[in-house]
């Protein structure tokens, strides 16, 4: 049965292409009227389960409920979905208007209907005026509008949206971002996006599923998903991240020794042994030049690498002590407003107290960082 305010389920959804597993285990509710965003690398599996949801790949084994309804065998066109995708799929012989008009054809509305329908959906996407055009007469943001107007023509319950936006440029994509994110919370319509880009993700879902070689490493909101990281791949693929190699330290409950430093660390989860090697990660926003470092703990003395002006902030690269096991120096990104500091301190050669929060810093096992 279908739980209340759950507007579509995946039960178990498994995906093989002969012995190549592509999906594992995948269980995901989203809730009426929620924009959930699948994020992850390329060959994670993101598309596969977005065509799957659409009937448009069989899976393997698992459930697929629909609006309480099992979904799981009917074919793509019993199903209720608009999908939009990253090559826009227009037809290029059909102007704007019979374009956005072809899905409703099928249902043989009287010329006028379909007429006003199609005068409301290129009203809502901000196309008005451009019916009789053809798709090599409009921009790229032009034709992704018309191929969301067409997704959204037969009022469907569930838009799908693979990669809509990979193929502009930098700001058409952004301005797309925010009237795709309006107009779906305006209508209500229960959204599905995929994407690789992070800044995306972040900027415009309600949820985020993380996904990685075909399973689900987490699912949450953009802050949780940011802020408390549940691996060091969710950690390194969505924002940027610094990784010390570290051991658990003798000093006392929850310090991580990383080079000659010790740092305490907040939210302590592990049970580890001292001595046990971690991965410590945090942030580089998170740390700040320590002015009077006397005392506050939590301090790493570092060596200024490479100053970087991005006009609003700067982005050190410092580099500190020597890990004992790596015999070689340890890199660290750090940002800083223009307010936080004078540009006199920040000489490439100069030596800086950087001081970094417990409540920042997150403990996983040792990665790929460490070796790296």
């Amino acid at each position: 049965m279908e739980e209340p305010g759950i507007y579509l389920q995946l039960h178990d959804i498994h995906k093989s292409f002969g012995k190549h597993a592509v999906l594992t285990n995948v269980w995901l509710d989203i809730a009426e009227g929620e924009f959930v965003f699948l994020l992850g690398p390329s060959g994670c599996g993101k598309t596969t389960l977005l065509r799957i949801i659409a009937g448009l790949e069989m899976q393997t084994a698992g459930r697929i409920i629909q609006a309480g309804r099992d979904v799981t065998r009917l074919p793509a066109s019993k199903r209720d979905f608009g999908i939009v995708f990253q090559s826009y799929a227009l037809f290029p012989n059909l102007s704007v208007a019979d374009n956005v008009a072809y899905g409703l054809r099928s249902r043989k509305l009287a010329k006028h209907h379909m007429g006003s329908r199609v005068q409301e959906l290129l009203h809502l996407v901000g196309l008005q005026g451009l019916e009789e055009r053809f798709p090599a007469q409009l921009s790229g943001g032009q034709q992704q509008r018309v191929a969301l107007a067409r997704a959204l023509a037969m009022s469907p319950s569930l838009l799908l949206l693979d990669e809509p936006l990979s193929a502009l440029d930098a700001r058409v994509r952004a301005n797309l971002r925010g009237e795709i994110t309006s107009l779906q919370r305006r209508l209500g319509v229960t959204a599905i996006m995929v994407t690789h880009d992070q800044e995306e993700a972040l900027t415009m879902a309600d949820r985020i599923v993380v996904m990685d070689h075909g399973r689900i490493v987490q699912i949450g909101t953009p802050l949780e998903i940011y802020q408390q990281p549940a691996t060091a791949f969710v950690a390194d693929f969505v924002g940027q991240m610094n990784f010390l190699p570290g051991t658990v330290s003798a000093d006392g409950y929850g310090v991580v020794r990383t080079g000659d430093f010790s740092l305490r660390v907040h939210d302590w989860q592990n049970h580890l042994a001292p001595g046990s090697p971690v991965t410590l990660a945090v942030r580089p926003e998170e740390l700040r030049i320590a002015a009077n470092p006397e005392g506050l703990g939590n301090v790493l003395v570092a060596n200024v690498h490479n100053v970087e002006f991005l006009g609003p902030y700067y982005r050190l690269s410092l580099r500190y002590g020597t890990h004992s096991q790596q015999n070689r120096p340890v890199d660290l990104a750090l940002m800083l407003s223009r307010q936080e500091t004078s540009p006199e301190r920040l000489q490439v050669g100069a030596m800086l107290a950087v001081h970094a929060p417990a409540e920042a810093l997150r403990v996983f096992p040792p990665s790929r960082h460490e070796a790296a």
